[in-house]
C-alpha cells in the first residue's frame, strides 16, 4: 500500500471512530419519487440490549400523510452497518468491483463506494453513515423501482 493509500485510511478510520454506531438516537431519512409523489422512508435506532447485543430498529415509510410501513424490529448488531465494516468496504471497494466516491449530504462530504449490479439494473452506494446507506433501490415490479437517495441523518448517543 502506498504512503498516500495508508495516510487516506488512517484518516478515514479516525473520522469513523469518532461517530461510533450503530447507537440509539441514529436516525436516516431516504426519499424517493413515484409517480409525482415523493416517498420517505426513515431508519432509526430506538432502543438497545447489551445482554442480547440487539437493537430496537424503527422502519418508518410514507407517502404524504400516509404510512405504508411503521413497525420495529429487533436486530443483532452483525445485521448493522458498524465503522469498521464501513472502513473495509471503503478499502476493498474496487477489489469487489465497486466505484470509490464522495456525495454530500447535508453539507458534508461523504466517502462512499458505489455498486452497480448488471443483472438486476440496480445501484447501492454505501458510506459512513448510520445504517451505511446512501443510496439504495427497491424493485417494485414490471421493470420499476423506487430510488432512495440520503437526505438527513443524526448520529445517536
Amino acid at each position: 500500500m502506498s504512503r498516500l493509500s495508508q495516510i487516506l485510511w488512517m484518516f478515514l478510520a479516525s473520522s469513523l471512530s469518532a461517530q461510533a454506531f450503530p447507537a440509539v438516537g441514529d436516525h436516516v431519512e431516504f426519499e424517493s419519487q413515484y409517480k409525482g409523489r415523493k416517498i420517505v422512508f426513515e431508519k432509526s435506532v430506538k432502543t438497545y440490549d447489551s445482554a442480547t447485543d440487539h437493537f430496537g430498529v424503527r422502519f418508518l415509510k410514507r407517502v404524504g400523510d400516509s404510512v405504508l410501513r411503521d413497525e420495529v424490529l429487533l436486530m443483532p448488531r452483525a445485521f448493522l452497518y458498524t465503522p469498521e465494516k464501513i472502513i473495509h468496504v471503503l478499502k476493498t471497494c474496487v477489489s469487489r468491483e465497486g466505484a470509490l466516491g464522495r456525495e454530500r449530504i447535508q453539507g458534508q462530504t461523504v466517502e462512499v463506494c458505489e455498486f452497480y449490479n448488471e443483472d438486476s439494473q440496480m445501484t447501492t452506494i454505501l458510506g459512513k453513515v448510520p445504517f451505511g446507506q446512501v443510496r439504495f433501490q427497491e424493485y417494485l415490479g414490471d421493470g420499476e423501482f423506487l430510488d432512495y437517495h440520503l437526505v438527513r441523518l443524526q448520529f445517536g448517543n
